[in-house]
């Protein structure tokens, strides 16, 4: 497609207004949109209800409407994710070397941090960065470039390296996340 700038934006101006049911589809999102902000000054749990279950509602019908493509694309998105965590992007493993190596220098220095949640960071990223550091020293013993995905999966040693930094690091930014969800929970109870 070669549109420029100003036919791109004009299509996308336009693109509600292209057929009636876009049209309704833009009524339906501008009412939502309204009762959403109606509702943050009321903050009526009556409407917060109703508004999640027409929300639910409306992308059931969607997907009822489109299920044979819904499962298709979900089908593609469980492989991708799939292919994702078996197979990983080395350009992915290195970024998630240097979000561990981040969490662990933040942690060192973050004085409000509990003990546990501390020991917890620690060990995970720590586990994680020794894992990385493995990958690398067994990349140079090996021969093994980097840029070349396809032999460093066939190496088993590689591949189960990769494979258990990965789920270390999934269990570390799954623990982080349900940590700052209660901190945050915790700290709003303790202010109320």
């Amino acid at each position: 497609m070669d549109l420029s700038i100003i036919e791109q934006l004009i299509t996308f101006i336009t693109l509600p207004f292209q057929s009636f049911l876009t049209i309704e589809i833009l009524l339906i999102f501008i009412i939502l949109y309204i009762f959403i902000l109606y509702n943050e000054r009321r903050q009526n749990k009556k409407v917060k209800i109703i508004l999640t279950s027409l929300i639910i509602f409306f992308f059931s019908l969607l997907v009822f409407y489109f299920s044979e493509d819904m499962m298709t694309v979900l089908s593609e998105i469980t492989k991708t994710i799939m292919r994702s965590f078996y197979f990983p992007n080395i350009i992915f493993y290195i970024l998630s070397a240097i979000i561990s190596l981040v969490l662990l220098i933040y942690t060192l220095f973050k004085e409000k941090l509990t003990k546990l949640n501390k020991i917890i960071t620690y060990t995970f990223t720590i586990l994680h960065l020794f894992l990385f550091t493995i990958f690398i020293s067994n990349a140079i013993t090996n021969n093994l470039s980097l840029t070349n995905t396809a032999n460093i999966y066939q190496h088993d040693n590689m591949f189960v390296i990769v494979l258990f930094s990965n789920i270390i690091f999934i269990l570390l930014i799954i623990y982080k996340v349900i940590y700052h969800f209660c901190y945050i929970r915790h700290e709003k109870l303790k202010n109320k």
